[in-house]
């Protein structure tokens, strides 16, 4: 199978590529904004996204499945320069999902739990979307546009991905909490935001079985555990042996982030666990993994 992935400097695409380069059975071809060191055997391209001509990228390639992970996904950013958010998380997407139809490649597309407004928490795919933040309202729009096109395309909505690898384009919870304490740092973390939070290993496995599947429609990959950010941060202060009194505990409210957070976007892991028997691994588990890797 020919796999296109997009956004090879992101942590999830970097994941998945370690996953695809051990199997035998499949040809892998990434892109990314800026030079990407990978392993021996995988293709890439450097290419802005918003500027290329996907269409001529995907009829060079020829993908049997694209996975696109690139995107602006940080929530602050995305509502400081919603211009620059709107052309990667919606246009960019338009334009993939336009040329798998034009050329019948399978399309994975990476959203997110912020389409919900936190209101419930134990989301299913089916429950009503109704985002309060811009970077979830682009994911919405991108969800909408890929299913207007009718092309059997997977949507995967996934909550909080933590992991680890040498280099990655952002930083993520359990990174930013290592590296503020280990600086001796405060760090203020949010008490009353709930999430699934999602390890980055067990995404990408997922999203690996639904690409050699040809699966569609809409899939929620997360963790099986319902815990705030500041109890996450408090178990990687813990796993790392760092002092988790400098962790803060602060309302959303009182962070006053530009990008408005919903309170409870847990999601409801059910439909994964029975079509991909889909396993998360146990939180503590892996902390410590990451912990190996850090060190």
């Amino acid at each position: 199978m020919k796999i296109l992935i997009t956004g090879a400097n992101g942590l999830i695409a970097q994941k998945i590529i370690k996953q695809l380069s051990k199997k035998d059975n499949h040809q892998i071809i990434v892109t990314s904004q800026k030079p990407f060191p990978l392993g021996s055997g995988i293709e890439s391209f450097t290419v802005n996204l918003i500027y290329a001509d996907i269409n001529k990228i995907v009829d060079k390639i020829k993908p049997d499945t694209i996975i696109h992970c690139a995107a602006m996904a940080s929530p602050v950013a995305c509502e400081v320069d919603r211009f620059s958010c709107k052309k990667i998380n919606i246009e960019v997407t338009s334009r993939i999902a336009s040329s798998c139809r034009d050329y019948g490649s399978h399309l994975v597309f990476l959203s997110t739990d912020l389409v919900f407004d936190g209101k419930k928490g134990d989301y299913v795919e089916n429950d009503s979307v109704s985002p309060i933040c811009y970077y979830g309202e682009s994911k919405l729009e991108a969800e909408n546009i890929i299913s207007g096109f009718n092309i059997g395309a997977a949507i995967v909505r996934t909550s909080l991905v933590y992991g680890y690898e040498t280099k990655i384009s952002r930083p993520n919870i359990v990174l930013k909490v290592v590296d503020y304490l280990k600086k001796e740092k405060q760090y203020r973390v949010p008490v009353d935001q709930i999430r699934t939070p999602t390890f980055a290993e067990d995404l990408a496995s997922a999203l690996i079985s639904i690409t050699e599947n040809k699966l569609d429609g809409i899939f929620h990959i997360a963790g099986s555990e319902k815990i705030s950010v500041y109890e996450l941060a408090v178990m990687t202060a813990k796993a790392f042996d760092l002092n988790e009194s400098l962790l803060i505990p602060v309302s959303t409210k009182e962070l006053s982030e530009p990008a408005p957070r919903p309170l409870n976007t847990t999601l409801n892991i059910d439909k994964a666990v029975s079509m991909l028997s889909f396993k998360p691994t146990p939180l503590k588990d892996a902390i410590n993994t990451i912990k190996e890797q850090y060190s």
